[in-house]
């Protein structure tokens, strides 16, 4: 007598299997995370001359605007940070985002954030009334050296138009460019030592979205600053 065998069950057909993979799903990236986008901040190298030229490119820039009228002076902001409204709006994909360092020297970065209140405040920038502002924050001390450099400039007052501006604006805004540039080539270089091989082509993902993004900024300004 022939004996049969009960046959198992068979898995219901209606439930999807996952895909077999060698490979596991790429954890969450510090890279993509906003406050750690290294084009805000950037990296400069360790060449001294570089460093010196950069902080006098900034003093310049600062000078010409202080000096500059206030349209002028405004356009150029505007350029560079979008106008109070964008940023009170969030809109500010094509100027710089906040948080970015465009400044390496904390002084003139400053001296910058203190123009931008004014400015918002529909007050000129003038020398005067932002070394008054200083005063009224308790900074004169700490900024005393860099306003007299800009209320008494070593070349000569600029001149009353400040057609210079935007065109030291736009060197100033290559700098933030390319020090991000250097910044990202870091942290992918970290990577690479550090990181486990599946998750190269992740990190590298997330640093080329950040370096499009910094030149989508990029370009509209300088095509901004190109237009005052």
């Amino acid at each position: 007598m022939i004996v049969m065998a009960d046959k198992p069950e068979a898995a219901p057909s209606d439930v999807p299997q996952p895909p077999a993979t060698a490979i596991e799903p790429l954890p969450e990236l510090e890279t993509v995370t906003a406050a750690d986008d290294l084009t805000l901040t950037g990296t400069i190298g360790d060449d001294t001359a570089e460093v010196d030229n950069t902080l006098a490119l900034e003093l310049d820039m600062l000078t010409a605007l202080l000096w500059a009228p206030p349209a002028r002076a405004r356009h150029v902001v505007e350029a560079l940070i979008g106008s109070r409204a964008d940023r009170d709006a969030g809109t500010t994909s094509t100027v710089l985002p906040a948080g970015s360092v465009v400044f390496l020297s904390p002084v003139h970065q400053d001296v910058f954030d203190t123009v931008v209140a004014l400015l918002d405040e529909g007050s000129p920038a003038t020398p005067v009334l932002v070394n008054a502002r200083f005063a009224d924050r308790g900074l004169t001390i700490r900024t005393r050296s860099v306003m007299l450099e800009i209320a008494s400039p070593r070349h000569g007052r600029p001149v009353a138009d400040s057609a210079d501006l935007p065109h030291l604006a736009a060197a100033l805004i290559d700098g933030w460019y390319r020090r991000g540039y250097r910044a990202l080539l870091a942290r992918m270089t970290q990577v690479t030592a550090e990181r486990p091989t599946a998750e190269l082509a992740g990190h590298w993902t997330a640093l080329t979205a950040h370096q499009q993004t910094a030149e989508t900024r990029w370009l509209a300004i300088r095509d901004t600053l190109a237009r005052i």
